[in-house]
C-alpha cells in the first residue's frame, strides 16, 4: 500500500465530499448536516491549504483551512 498526501484540485471533489458526508453522519463532525455543493466548500476553504491522502490512487481523508473570525 503506497500513501501520499497531494493537493486537492477540483477533480477530487466527488471522493472528498463522500469522506465529508461519511463524517457528517456521525452527527460529531460539524453544525452541517449534509455537505456543501461544491461552489459554497470551495469558498469555505483556503486555496493552497486543501491537501489529501491517496492511498493506491484512492482518495482515503483530507484536510483544508478556513478563515475564523478574529473576536
Amino acid at each position: 500500500m503506497n500513501s501520499v498526501i497531494d493537493y486537492m484540485d477540483r477533480s477530487d471533489w466527488k471522493s472528498v465530499r463522500s469522506i465529508y458526508a461519511e463524517g457528517l453522519a456521525t452527527g460529531l463532525a460539524a453544525f452541517l448536516t449534509t455537505p456543501p455543493k461544491w461552489g459554497e466548500w470551495d469558498e469555505m476553504y483556503l486555496e493552497g491549504t486543501r491537501i489529501l491522502a491517496r492511498s493506491d490512487e484512492t482518495v482515503v481523508g483530507w484536510a483544508a483551512l478556513s478563515m475564523v473570525p478574529n473576536s
